[in-house]
């Protein structure tokens, strides 16, 4: 933050505004209007942004539930992989001191994806052993990401040549701080897939958000410049690309299947006055 004024306009550019201290100088808009500079500050909003937003971004999901007292239409693997990507993703920026500007909205999800993993036990009367092993495997999770004891990876031989002619570095070493980084990406594709399937099967959202998703969605845009801007990571600039194609597909559903959820929840309101 040293190099940031107010942890929004670097440094170098308020710097250039003022000559001796005297009043705004031509020569200092000129390097204000810079391109680069102009799109760091830019981050900086939008990233500080979606933290303020991220604090309530699944407030009305939680709502939903609470509301309706059923959880009907959400995968247990969406409840459960979400708070691990979550998990990993905070875990990951924090060894790594990226600015909080560009992952601070993970914080907020994740304490948010931990109230809907309890509101599911306690909606699908399953709050029992399962749900103590569930929440001491996600706090035994946090302990070892944030101490680095996560082990490296090295595929197989048998498993990784094949891949040589199209991927050189396949059969290197991975380390353990670069996996926890691409774990999220892996998670948010196993989060989101069995959710998109089961809506494409069941042919409604059930009690999926689509405020929730569609924010989410804009969130991913934005990350996308914020990374571009910030962060030279290749893994966490995938990732996000993963969470922005996956989350799309997730309010297109929203949007498509409207009518027949309005259906489905009518009847559900119905049966349960019954």
């Amino acid at each position: 933050m040293a190099d940031y004024v107010l942890g929004i306009v670097p440094r170098r550019c308020m710097e250039t505004m003022f000559i001796g201290g005297s009043v705004l100088h031509p020569a200092g808009l000129n390097e204000l209007l810079d391109v680069a500079c102009l799109k760091l500050i830019a981050s900086k909003l939008i990233g500080y942004t979606m933290f303020a937003v991220s604090a309530v971004v699944k407030v009305p999901q939680i709502l939903a539930f609470v509301s309706s007292g059923s959880v009907s239409g959400i995968s247990s693997a969406y409840v459960h992989l979400e708070l691990t990507s979550t998990i990993f993703s905070c875990c990951y920026n924090t060894l790594k001191g990226n600015p909080i500007s560009t992952w601070g909205e993970m914080l907020n999800i994740c304490a948010q994806n931990g109230v809907i993993l309890l509101l599911y036990y306690h909606f699908s009367n399953s709050f029992g052993a399962r749900a103590l092993v569930s929440i001491s495997f996600h706090i035994a999770t946090a302990y070892v990401l944030l101490n680095n004891m996560l082990p490296d990876l090295q595929l197989p031989r048998l498993a990784c040549e094949p891949l040589l002619p199209t991927m050189p570095s396949a059969c290197d070493v991975l380390p353990g701080q670069q996996l926890m980084a691409v774990v999220p990406s892996l998670i948010i594709l196993a989060s989101r897939a069995p959710q998109i399937a089961l809506n494409f099967s069941q042919g409604h959202t059930g009690q999926l958000s689509l405020a929730t998703s569609t924010l989410f969605f804009l969130g991913n845009a934005a990350r996308l410049f914020t990374t571009l801007t910030e962060v030279d990571d290749p893994v966490l600039l995938a990732g996000v690309l993963v969470g922005l194609l996956l989350n799309g597909v997730l309010v297109l559903q929203l949007v498509a299947f409207r009518a027949a959820t309005a259906r489905y929840t009518d009847e559900q309101r119905k049966a349960k006055a019954s």
